[in-house]
């Protein structure tokens, strides 16, 4: 089975038209490593999602900072909400993040609310 690049549906071919969304099933032949990372923070898999975003932490990938505050602030999945702003503390530092932290301090979900609490304590997340 093959996930389509642009609704994440199942198919059964690696190539060709999407059995949903009829567009190709195929990633576009020039994405980067990190747009790829990126396409996966919303992969409906979350291990490959939480895979992803650790791994944006990782290589310091400062380009995908916007789509992890998206992911850490909106997602729907906890636990990639928690590696999101793990690597985004991880990119940025905590201390140009502070308002956001402070408020994912409070309306976030317990895991992101502990780690946002942590970096604005200076503690490691």
């Amino acid at each position: 089975m093959f996930w389509c690049f642009h609704c994440y549906a199942l198919n059964d071919q690696p190539r060709g038209p999407c059995v949903v969304c009829h567009q190709p099933v195929e990633p576009p032949d020039d994405l980067s490593r990190t747009d790829g990372l990126v396409w996966a923070l919303r992969h409906p898999d979350g291990d490959r999602a939480v895979t992803a975003a650790k791994t944006l932490g990782m290589l310091h990938a400062r380009e995908a900072v916007p789509a992890l505050r998206v992911a850490a602030e909106f997602g729907p999945d906890i636990y990639v909400r928690a590696e999101a702003l793990r690597s985004v503390i991880r990119i940025v530092g905590a201390s140009p993040l502070r308002t956001w932290l402070e408020a994912l301090a409070v309306t976030a979900p317990f895991n992101v609310r502990d780690i946002a609490r942590s970096a604005l304590e200076g503690r490691s997340c």
